[in-house]
């Protein structure tokens, strides 16, 4: 009977290291102290969450000039260039883009062309516009003005290729307006086939980073976007690999059992779960490297995984256990005491991700038994609110600014990465070739 229980056990956990979704047999309800009953359709947190991304028709308005040329010969530069910011602003979600068919026929390339009556009134009514141009293929200067008070609000030289000019001058104007930092210079690492890829954080630019044989899995960027963890079967059992940016190895663990999903402290440090001590899956913390590594969680026939930190205080990680009888999210300090549930919702609950404020989880649910989509929960209160609808949807990561979300679904018929505002709302396609297991950072 022993033998056949270990059996059991290592299938559940293989299913696990394919990064699907568990789905476990047993459907068993626990309640403990401090677990919230989630309420899918609580209108307070969504008007928190109104707070946090603009919406159109609200916030101020930002009309964005296409850049004028002033080379020849820089036609489709300047095309990439003004679609791509165009893009950029849209998603950022920092201010309501005034539609291109409002504004005025004559052409704004620098300051000295600029009659702000024009932009800031009918039709137009733009609070403030960009505008610039690129004097070659690789060389542009960016303008923002207030157009009520006719400020200059920002004159950016910038370099770099088309796409990447963009990309400055848009987090440069969500800076300008919000205050925090943009996510256009961000990248995200995830699956393709057996490898670890990175892309820009809107799709473009994708490019291998993992050169070992055999199947990858779980990439994980470190929270200053300088380092990236990942499982390898290269050497025939699943272990972490560890490697800076630049694709040098910086560490390892060498463990001959299953291990899975790594994930960056913001010290630095690794958690991730293994069953390096016995049959259980378990949650672990080491340096940063994969050295040194230390047990936190100690059950008995439980699957303990998916462990992610809490970004704001580095001092709580939530992990996946099914020692209530189906996977379920789990706190517990980095210590790994004072373990307690989350959220008492039934079903079968996976990959919580935590927001880089620690107000909010983002994780994997079927609703207590419907279909697998993205739901984000206020840790505080336990209110949840479904982001996701269409196909089946898993693996949230957060964009570093917290306002954003990517995610795999399989709503055009095989795993692509998604992106969405916090709200749900300006769902897009990132990947067409195939992605899973995103992880978004800097």
């Amino acid at each position: 009977m022993k033998n056949k229980e270990v059996k059991v056990r290592y299938v559940l956990i293989i299913s696990l290291i394919v990064a699907t979704v568990s789905l476990f047999t047993a459907h068993a309800q626990q309640t403990s102290s401090g677990q919230q009953n989630p309420q899918s359709s609580d209108q307070s947190l969504r008007q928190q969450i109104g707070t946090i991304i603009v919406t159109p028709g609200n916030g101020p308005a930002l009309a964005v000039a296409d850049f004028q040329p002033r080379a020849s010969g820089i036609e489709k530069p300047i095309d990439i260039f003004n679609s791509t910011l165009w893009n950029d602003l849209k998603f950022a979600g920092a201010a309501t883009l005034v539609g291109k068919s409002l504004y005025p026929k004559a052409l704004l390339a620098d300051p000295a062309s600029l009659k702000s009556d024009q932009w800031s009134q009918d039709p137009v009514k733009a609070d403030y516009v960009a505008f610039g141009n690129l004097t070659g293929a690789s060389d542009a200067q960016g303008f923002l003005y207030d157009v009520k008070t006719q400020h200059q609000l920002l004159a950016s030289p910038l370099e770099g290729d088309p796409r990447h000019m963009a990309h400055v001058f848009a987090d440069q104007i969500v800076k300008q307006l919000l205050g925090i930092d943009g996510i256009a210079t961000s990248k995200i690492a995830y699956i393709r086939g057996q490898q670890v890829y990175l892309m820009d954080y809107d799709g473009y630019d994708e490019r291998a980073f993992s050169h070992e044989g055999g199947i990858t899995l779980f990439p994980a960027l470190s929270p200053d976007g300088g380092k990236l963890a990942y499982v390898t079967y290269s050497t025939g059992q699943p272990n972490i690999v560890v490697r800076g940016i630049d694709g040098l190895v910086l560490g390892s663990t060498h463990f001959n059992a299953t291990t899975s999903s790594p994930a960056f402290s913001p010290n630095g440090q690794l958690a991730f779960s293994s069953s390096k001590d016995g049959d259980s899956m378990e949650i672990y913390v080491s340096a940063g490297d994969g050295s040194g590594a230390r047990r936190l969680t100690h059950t008995r026939n439980a699957v303990n995984i998916s462990p992610r930190w809490n970004p704001k205080t580095g001092q709580e990680i939530a992990f996946i256990s099914d020692r209530g009888g189906t996977p379920q999210i789990y706190v517990m300090d980095a210590s790994g005491g004072n373990e307690r549930r989350l959220l008492s919702g039934g079903g079968h609950m996976d990959s919580p991700s935590w927001s880089p404020d620690g107000r909010f989880i983002a994780f994997t649910w079927d609703g207590g038994g419907g279909g697998y989509n993205i739901y984000l929960a206020d840790v505080a209160t336990g209110q949840v609110l479904q982001l996701t609808s269409q196909g089946r949807n898993e693996s949230p990561t957060w964009s570093p600014d917290g306002r954003h979300i990517a995610f795999q679904s399989n709503r055009s018929g095989k795993w692509e990465i998604w992106a969405m505002h916090i709200d749900g709302s300006e769902q897009q396609q990132l990947t067409h070739s195939g992605g899973r297991l995103p992880s978004w950072s800097k």
